[in-house]
């Protein structure tokens, strides 16, 4: 019998190549039928306790407790993706093999309008207990980050698998951090009556993410 399954992914950057990805997963895993529910983004953790969806990708949101609706889910770590840096070929920064956190400090950072929980993410995970004060430009799609990064407006940041569809003009050009990559952890979350299918799903996605670097680099 076909298992059908509704998935949802807190963080956007994962739909840039998931439905790509479900198309392989049909043809790889015929008996599973998944479905995208985009319209519990907001809310994926609400949308798997109240039962509206099956399965969702997570980076910082937090599984309730047992008394919350929490024990009839269950959870997993999945992969992890890259936060990159990109900058114009322009820009004074493009020739310098890694950026430091001074780097980011003196020069605005260009994002979307990205939720309070990724935003602490990153401070923490850059800077550590330090929060600096930080210039930030801020956009509501993605094609106006990476044209306010082209016309040298500042260092834009999001993950690899947005950047990867904008670097093959040679105006862009994608750094790192001196310290290394910046990776953000993801898990699988999913109601329990759905592990079985959430196994198949997790083993599937894991090979279908896209990469701007191997992950040996």
């Amino acid at each position: 019998p076909t298992t059908r399954v509704r998935l949802v992914c807190e963080c956007y950057t994962a739909y840039r190549w998931l439905p790509s990805a479900m198309a392989s997963l049909r043809r790889r895993l015929p008996r599973l039928e998944v479905e995208l529910a985009v319209e519990h983004t907001q809310d994926p953790v609400g949308a798997l306790v109240r039962g509206d969806i099956d399965v969702a990708l997570l980076t910082t949101a937090s599984l309730p407790g047992p008394r919350e609706g929490g024990g009839a889910l269950a959870e997993r770590p999945l992969f992890s993706d890259e936060v990159v840096f990109v900058v114009s070929t322009s820009h004074p920064l493009a020739g310098r093999g890694s950026l430091t956190r001074d780097h980011l400090r003196k020069v605005p950072l260009i994002t979307s309008n990205t939720p309070p929980a990724e935003a602490r993410w990153f401070m923490s995970a850059v800077f550590g207990r330090k929060r600096p004060r930080l210039e930030f430009l801020r956009f509501p799609l993605t094609e106006a980050v990476i044209d306010a990064a082209r016309a040298g407006m500042g260092i834009a940041v999001l993950s690899e698998w947005m950047a990867h569809g904008y670097l093959g003009d040679g105006d862009l050009t994608v750094k790192r951090l001196s310290s290394g990559p910046l990776r953000r952890p993801w898990r699988i979350a999913c109601r329990r009556a759905s592990e079985d299918a959430a196994e198949r799903l997790s083993a599937a996605l894991e090979s279908s993410a896209p990469r701007l670097y191997t992950r040996a680099g």
